[in-house]
């Protein structure tokens, strides 16, 4: 543990560094009036599905595909590629063309002038000035969800209402801005009691309790300045590195937005990103500082790495700061007390209509011991791939997807240093010493309508990531352990876009359990539905 000669909390001092680089970048700003704003697309929005079939299908090329949330510029420059292409080699279905259409409206700001559709973006109310523009939506759901079964005892029937409105727009020449806040409140939980309110943010994010209603919000704030060589974020957002689509092994959407210094430099061939983030916990000051490149090889071949360090119980390193240094060289000269872990990942189109992917994250590592019988051998993969218009059913596209996280990945010996933020990992869902194959199938039928069926079968053995770093005795380690939960999972979706952003959805998933809860011969049959709307105007 560092001793500080100051009194001042470490955390004060991280926050006073973060407003000073803050105030630093809003004077650089109105500096510079040749600014060119931009906001992200949130990880949320349906547009990435079209996304992810369009690259497939080889509609398009481009290197921000493997880390989100893409800017609502390079969205707009996807979605102008994809036009051409059609315009010249006609290739996309009537119902492709219908969700380009719309996407070419929602866009339309971020557009060349002359390729913009006839219709506008729609928006709850529009504030136009000399010196800027904002944007106000909202945002709506209403869930029915029920789950019965050998879990569910007695038989749960819940509501969930969302309400929350979004905001984005410019300060003149110089500032974009967005803010995305939202409020939730689930009725129908059974024994819900005043003392299950939370505020623990080990625990995960706050919890408010009003009689039998449970209230959970989330926000995310940011802005940028961005020029054509240099875009710089601050604020509040979510972020996602690789090419994964059921799950990422570095930095994944499993974890909440964060307080976050982001810039990023994008040229043809190459596209290097850096972030520093604050992570909540109860302990003391943590952090965690990333950088990822990501490059391109040809029109078919994507190759990404990226280094993370998770540390704290300290003021922010300014070491970590530095975008272009290696933290595995400079944790090693701070003492070797932090979480270091590095990444690598592909991306091949090795025929039209055909990608292959892969991820490998290593979170220790020594090649004087057994691969896959030392425990401090952490590592994790993922496998996939995606085939479009397979036997010429051109709406059709179908999804594999292998994952396997070896035992104590995420975890570190000093509690402050493990690999979360809340009480959610900030990589893989999954978790330690667990495994996944997840097939699935996707129809657009027509514009408006999707079905989805998918097959998962899941194996899950004891450990978390903030239980154990090491084996109680010995040195050894075992995939899955004597006991394990195993899952099979048989899920149906399907989606209607039954106005102009207005969706309404219902699911199914049979969930079967071998050994519940990690306790020999405990099984489960459950059913799960959930019926959903929502809007956002």
């Amino acid at each position: 543990m560092q001793i500080n000669s100051s009194s001042t909390s470490p955390t004060i001092h991280a926050r006073s560094l973060f407003c000073r680089i803050l105030a630093l970048i809003v004077l650089i700003s109105f500096a510079d009036q040749s600014f060119s704003r931009s906001v992200d697309v949130p990880l949320d929005y349906w547009g990435y599905r079209f996304l992810e079939r369009a690259e497939t299908s080889g509609w398009f090329s481009h290197l921000a595909m493997r880390n989100r949330p893409i800017s609502r510029r390079n969205f707009a420059d996807i979605l102008e590629q994809i036009r051409q292409r059609d315009e010249q080699y006609p290739c996309l279905s009537k119902a492709d063309r219908g969700l380009l259409a719309q996407l070419r409206i929602d866009f339309g700001d971020e557009l060349p002038a002359n390729s913009r559709h006839t219709l506008s973006e729609r928006h709850l109310f529009i504030v136009e000035e000399e010196n800027g523009q904002v944007y106000f939506d909202l945002k709506a759901g209403q869930s029915i969800i029920i789950n019965r079964g050998d879990r569910y005892n007695p038989n749960e029937l819940l509501s969930e209402s969302l309400l929350g409105g979004i905001i984005r727009g410019q300060l003149g020449n110089t500032i974009g801005f967005y803010a995305d806040v939202r409020n939730s409140v689930t009725r129908g939980l059974p024994d819900v009691q005043d003392e299950d309110e939370n505020f623990d943010i080990s625990k995960g994010s706050p919890v408010v309790i009003s009689g039998s209603n449970v209230y959970q919000d989330r926000a995310v704030a940011y802005f940028i300045w961005e020029k054509s060589w240099l875009r710089i974020k601050t604020g509040s957002d979510e972020l996602r590195w690789g090419p994964g689509q059921h799950g990422n092994l570095s930095i994944s959407d499993n974890m909440p937005p964060a307080p976050q210094i982001a810039l990023s430099t994008q040229f043809s061939r190459f596209r290097f990103s850096s972030v520093h983030a604050f992570l909540h916990n109860t302990l003391a000051a943590k952090y965690i500082a990333g950088h990822r490149l990501d490059l391109r090889l040809g029109q078919k071949f994507y190759l990404g790495a990226a280094e993370t360090i998770v540390y704290g119980r300290r003021d922010v390193e300014p070491t970590y700061l530095n975008p272009l240094m290696l933290y595995h060289v400079a944790e090693h000269h701070l003492g070797d007390r932090d979480n270091n872990s590095l990444s690598i990942d592909f991306t091949w189109f090795p025929r039209r209509g055909w990608k292959l992917y892969g991820e490998w994250f290593i979170d220790d590592m020594t090649s004087t011991q057994p691969l896959f019988k030392y425990f401090g051998n952490k590592f994790a993969f993922l496998l996939g791939g995606m085939v479009t218009a397979p036997i010429g059913i051109q709406d059709l596209s179908l999804f594999l997807e292998y994952a396997r996280i070896e035992p104590y990945v995420y975890s570190h010996h000093d509690s402050i240093n493990i690999y979360t933020h809340y009480d959610k990992i900030i990589g893989h869902w999954l978790g330690p010493n667990s495994d996944t194959w997840y097939l699935a199938a996707g129809y657009q039928l027509g514009k408006d309508l999707y079905l989805q069926g998918s097959l998962e079968r899941l194996r899950k053995g004891s450990g978390k990531a903030n239980t154990r770093s090491q084996p109680e005795n010995g040195t050894g380690k075992k995939f899955l352990d004597e006991i394990a939960e195993k899952q099979s999972l048989f899920g149906l979706q399907a989606r209607e876009q039954i106005r102009r952003d207005l969706f309404i959805s219902i699911g199914y998933t049979f969930v079967q359990t071998q050994n519940a809860n990690l306790q020999a011969g405990r099984r489960s049959r459950d059913h799960l539905i959930r019926f959903e709307l929502s809007l956002n105007y």
